[in-house]
């Protein structure tokens, strides 16, 4: 179990993280979500005791990291998969970080097997890619077989066949009872891997919960099918709902249950050939959760000359 209790970070003048109060529970993968700069890493470190919060408290199991005497086998974390002797192999690595917590060497070669890693062992890290790097950074959070494993961005670098073993081998942690903490830029991936979400912008927590409450809870979109799409459009702008046209006998409605789609047809003398509502996906709840916590927004693209 970890647990933030008002964690707040400040450097100089800006707050990285603002009063975060979670608490990411044991037996299920935790997803923590954010725009660029909302204070993820900031986070993670002030867990690991990397960074010092300003105010507040991280706690892992009920103890501060440095508190612990062998923090190895209660917390392994990935934040930074160069952080290792570029001239040192990859079993090197792994020999020195296990002397330092009285871990026996036998696991070295055990995690080294876990990740796929056992044919490179005595390679240098240092020309490693960053998809072996990734990989020899969740051997090295394995060491010590802990409890508590948080995970920054760990599918970086990696191939559709390391993302699939990724999620699955952390959703077997998890089985296994483990508290799984992962952040993620990859929506679609956090859909599979996650059970629970944190969302968080600008340093503030934005919403916690189960994926699966959060996207039934959101409202998604609406596939319409009509010979009448012309009429259908125009009263469904008029009662202010959003509305795409995808081709001549079909639209996407937004900002509107199907049931209400059907009242405004029904009102205006439509014929409907299909109703049928579309969930919202994760990204679609996200980039709604976050969208006032951006702090770097591209324009929108504008075809033609400007006027």
């Amino acid at each position: 179990m970890i647990e933030l209790r008002d964690l707040t970070k400040t450097y100089e003048n800006v707050v990285a993280v603002d009063g975060l109060t979670v608490d990411i529970r044991p037996g299920v993968v935790t997803g923590f979500l954010g725009p660029n700069g909302s204070g993820k890493s900031t986070t993670m470190r002030m867990i690991l005791g990397l960074d010092q919060p300003t105010k507040g408290s991280a706690t892992i199991n009920g103890m501060k990291y440095h508190d612990l005497k062998f923090p190895l086998r209660e917390v392994g974390a990935l934040i930074d998969a160069k952080a290792l002797h570029p001239g040192r192999s990859a079993r090197n690595h792994l020999l020195a970080l296990a002397a330092s917590n009285n871990i026996p060497t036998k696991r070295v070669d055990e995690v080294l097997d876990i990740v796929g890693l056992s044919k490179v062992a005595k390679k240098r890290a240092g020309n490693f890619s960053l998809g072996m790097g990734q990989r020899l950074g969740i051997a090295a959070a394995l060491l010590g077989d802990p409890g508590v494993l948080l995970f920054d961005e760990p599918v970086n670098g990696l191939d559709p066949e390391g993302i699939r073993w990724v999620r699955e081998f952390f959703r077997g942690l998890a089985s296994e009872g483990r508290t799984v903490f992962v952040s993620s830029h990859l929506m679609s991936e956090m859909a599979l891997t996650a059970d629970d979400v944190i969302v968080i912008g600008r340093g503030k927590l934005i919403r916690q919960g189960k994926i699966s409450d959060l996207t039934e809870n959101a409202l998604g979109t609406v596939l319409v099918r009509s010979p009448q799409v012309a009429d259908l459009e125009a009263a469904l702008r008029r009662a202010g709902y959003g509305v795409t046209t995808d081709n001549e006998s079909t639209l996407t409605v937004s900002g509107a249950t199907s049931e209400q789609v059907g009242e405004v047809a029904h009102a205006s003398s439509v014929v409907l050939h299909e109703l049928t509502p579309q969930r919202a996906s994760l990204e679609d709840v996200f980039m709604e959760l976050t969208a006032d916590s951006v702090e770097y927004s591209g324009a929108q693209h504008q075809s033609g000359a400007e006027q």
